[in-house]
């Protein structure tokens, strides 16, 4: 059975390209009712079972007759009541109430929940009695010099009548001290004055700004292989501008650009790299000279280059690709060259699925790598459809323009250098808006084939858009 492979090319906001390609391969009394607590003691069923108390079997499928919510204060009760599966007139279980308990205490609104059941002539009567979840009545934030309490209050991410609990307030307190340090301040320190027990009914905070700290210099000790000019442009933490602008000290920054070196410097084969930073102040502990200690250590070669899985290519034809061969010293970006070549030769025969996965092997002898190149060809496309879509408010190109500036006919071996050079030429034709900032350029997109697609296509008459041919 033939196999077809759908090709869609959108143009920017203004065309849109299909293709359809073809592979030829096969397809082959009161009394207490069970409930949790939060106070991470036992539950109420437990504490009674070790106690000796009473069972509820006797009131288990009598028909509730009142249910009744007692203990709350600021949480209204309908709301209370919009949790409650235990109803009038319906006929009392156990298990329903406990759910009840665990929805209530799950909404954050209830902090505790104590139940009693009594029997009645009429029947059961159920309570539900709440301890409410402190709201916050106030925010105050004490201490602040260098920013406004409005915009403290915005970085706490707290609210008035918003549950207050000791996660929120220690949340609040992060949050502040996080904006201190990204903006320099990195001895602030905040504290609870207000908030952290449950008496209290609002929160206060109180800052210790301490001095703001900015970069004064960056240097670099014991880099050979590259310069501290280029280092320089790798890191984020640079010196202020002017004395005045920028440069401020962002600790967690600092880490980021000792992984952004390491990053670095493994990409050029030196794996076993060290790198550490002094941070050295002034008395006023104002100005901050930063200094990153590299250890760069012995730079990898590449041992032997494998080629694995090739069926199509001989390993002679697919090595000729290559630029790193054994004996070079080991580069990322050489190596991700090579794996864009072996698949540009797949993809000239139609291979255009093929993938190419680099796998760098180490060895216990240090300074030696093996590089092994993993192919998958998959199978080998025609172009079957081709689909000109243009988009935007009222085109006016014909879909002949598009089709003039293209490689590719129906029937031909599916090149993706072909294909590359056709979206080239729609780029340059400067008929379509391009902007690459936006994501808007003439493209191509090519659709993988589908059985669906070949059942369909392969019951309709040949004609100049859908062609059947040999395999490539």
């Amino acid at each position: 059975m033939r196999s077809y492979c759908l090709i869609v090319w959108p143009i920017c906001t203004a065309i849109v390209l299909g293709l359809s390609t073809f592979s030829y391969a096969q397809l082959g009394g009161s009394r207490n009712l069970p409930g949790p607590t939060l106070d991470g003691g036992p539950s109420f069923r437990s504490r009674l079972i070790a106690e000796g108390g009473p069972q509820y079997s006797d009131s288990k499928g009598k028909i509730v007759r009142t249910v009744r919510v007692t203990g709350n204060r600021l949480v209204p009760e309908n709301e209370i009541r919009t949790h409650l599966r235990t109803r009038e007139n319906l006929r009392f279980d156990p298990e329903v109430v406990e759910a009840d308990v665990r929805r209530l205490v799950s909404s954050g609104r209830v902090r505790h929940v104590r139940t009693f059941v009594e029997d009645g002539a009429a029947g059961v009567t159920v309570t539900f009695n709440v301890s409410e979840v402190a709201t916050i009545g106030y925010i105050r934030i004490l201490g602040n010099r260098s920013y406004l309490d409005r915009t403290l209050l915005g970085k706490t991410g707290l609210k008035n009548n918003e549950p207050m609990n000791r996660f929120s307030v220690s949340e609040g307190k992060r949050r502040l001290e996080d904006h201190y340090r990204e903006r320099g301040y990195g001895n602030v320190q905040v504290s609870v004055f207000e908030g952290d027990k449950p008496e209290h009914r609002g929160i206060v905070y109180v800052v210790s700004e301490g001095t703001r700290e900015r970069v004064g210099g960056v240097n670099f000790e014991g880099n050979h292989f590259l310069s501290d000019a280029r280092l320089k442009t790798l890191i984020q933490s640079k010196p202020a501008i002017l004395w005045t602008f920028r440069g401020v000290v962002d600790r967690d920054k600092i880490d980021q650009d000792v992984d952004r070196l390491t990053a670095y410097y493994r990409n050029f084969g030196y794996f076993q790299t060290r790198i550490g930073r002094e941070l050295q102040f002034d008395e006023d502990k104002k100005w901050l000279t930063l200094k990153f200690v590299i250890d760069e250590g012995k730079r990898y070669k590449v041992r032997s280059v494998t080629v694995n899985g090739n069926e199509r290519f001989t390993v002679e034809s697919l090595m000729e690709q290559l630029d790193l061969k054994s004996g070079n010293y080991f580069d990322v970006k050489t190596m991700n060259h090579d794996v864009n070549a072996l698949r540009d030769a797949y993809g000239i025969q139609g291979h255009i699925f093929a993938d190419i996965q680099a796998e760098p092997r180490f060895f216990e002898e240090p300074g030696w790598i093996d590089l092994v190149y993993n192919v998958s060809e998959g199978e080998a496309f025609r172009v079957g459809q081709i689909n000109v879509k243009i988009v935007g408010e009222n085109p006016h190109t014909k879909r002949s323009v598009v089709w003039n500036r293209l490689s590719v006919r129906p029937m031909d071996i599916c090149d993706i250098q072909k294909i590359r050079n056709s979206e080239r030429r729609l780029v340059q034709s400067q008929l379509f808006e391009h902007n690459l900032a936006a994501g808007i350029t003439p493209r191509i997109v090519i659709q993988p084939p589908d059985l669906t697609e070949i059942e369909r296509l392969s019951q309709r008459p040949i004609d100049n858009r859908r062609v059947r041919g040999q395999s490539p």
